[in-house]
């Protein structure tokens, strides 16, 4: 992932589309995931900072919670 790319991306991506990534990128902070964790989490507040750009910090708030609390629903 390049965090560069992503942050320009992140301005036109539709809210479907950063929900997605929220939750690939929670995924990927999980204990037991692969060793992208500290770049998950910095993409993680790059989507974050976006979604409060738009004024839509709820987004954010319950695509992470939805994985938190059903991390089987990773696809790792």
């Amino acid at each position: 992932m390049k965090l560069d790319k992503l942050e320009r991306a992140l301005r036109h991506m539709p809210n479907k589309a950063l929900i997605k990534f929220v939750k690939r990128c929670v995924c990927r902070t999980l204990p037991g995931a692969p060793k992208t964790e500290a770049e998950a989490r910095e993409a993680l507040d790059m989507v974050y900072v976006e979604c409060s750009r738009r004024g839509k910090e709820r987004l954010y708030d319950t695509a992470y919670a939805s994985v938190v609390h059903h991390p089987e629903r990773c696809d790792i």
